[in-house]
């Protein structure tokens, strides 16, 4: 692993927040991220301690979402395939139901 610095000054912006009242905000970017597990993507877990601010990955997390999306993705190509046989049972139906009034409509002389 590359050595990085162990310590870092930055600002902390206001940007807009609930009903456009400025907000704190600290911004953090740079491949020294990387090097320290936080991945593009991911999650991270951010708690209070003692005044400090404690940002953490969070692979449980990021597991997890992994595993919703696969399930979701699945689930939904189930649902396509439902809706798909469905409409062609519909539209068979429909074909069905047009032919029978048009045979009506052609018995009555109409």
């Amino acid at each position: 692993m590359k050595r990085f610095k162990e310590r870092r000054n930055m600002k902390v912006y206001g940007m807009s927040g609930y009903n456009y009242k400025s907000t704190p905000t600290i911004m953090l970017k740079g491949q020294w991220l990387k090097e320290l597990g936080f991945e593009i993507g991911g999650y991270v877990t951010v708690s209070c301690e003692n005044g400090r601010l404690v940002i953490t990955p969070d692979a449980e997390m990021a597991a997890m979402k992994e595993a919703e999306a696969a399930f979701m993705k699945r689930e939904t190509k189930l649902l396509q395939k439902r809706f798909e046989a469905e409409k062609e049972k519909l539209h068979a139906q429909f074909v069905a139901e047009r032919k029978a009034d048009y045979g009506v409509c052609a018995e009555q002389g109409v």
